[in-house]
């Protein structure tokens, strides 16, 4: 991963690239939880 940039800004462009992918992760996590909750819900009222 050698394009004549020096191992202090290729570091950082890693860890931009890290920090966009966890944020990435956390929004998909969140809407994975977001739309399993109403099917929960409607589950449990089909039981009652």
């Amino acid at each position: 991963m050698s394009y004549g940039l020096s191992p202090d800004s290729e570091y950082s462009l890693l860890q931009l690239l890290l920090y966009i992918f966890s944020f990435v992760a956390i929004i998909l996590i969140f809407f994975y939880i977001a739309s399993e909750r109403p099917a929960e819900k409607k589950k449990k009222d089909e039981e009652d």
